[in-house]
């Protein structure tokens, strides 16, 4: 994967926190999506707490893509080396990985499908 978990900074307070991922090869972030999943023991559970899936946008080497917990605007801001930081916010409200119970996962999925209510 091209993408990987740097860390949470600022965890539990619901204003700064922020997962932070860093991209290690050049890649549409289109093709991921971060959830935020159970964790008991020394494993992730398969409850999915929350996800996001990322619109397609190309993203290089050395850039960052940082997710608050907060509400905001998706932007973004160069950064030093001349790469960038990709803003993106989960809109929850709350402080949401200060809990031991939960765990961060990037998944990498350039294919999918998708039917609409009517087509079911």
């Amino acid at each position: 994967m091209k993408i990987k978990i740097k860390s949470v900074a600022d965890k539990g307070n619901p204003e700064k926190e922020r997962l932070v991922l860093k991209v290690v090869g050049d890649t549409d972030i289109g093709n991921y999506l971060v959830m935020q999943t159970g964790y008991s023991g020394e494993e992730v559970t398969v409850g999915v707490l929350r996800a996001m899936w990322f619109t397609y946008k190309d993203l290089s080497v050395g850039d960052l893509v940082v997710i608050y917990s907060k509400s905001g605007k998706q932007s973004e801001k160069a950064i030093e080396g001349g790469k960038k930081a990709h803003f993106y916010y989960w809109s929850a409200g709350t402080a949401i990985w200060n809990s031991d119970n939960v765990a961060p996962v990037v998944l990498y999925a350039p294919e999918w499908e998708s039917k609409t209510p009517n087509e079911l």
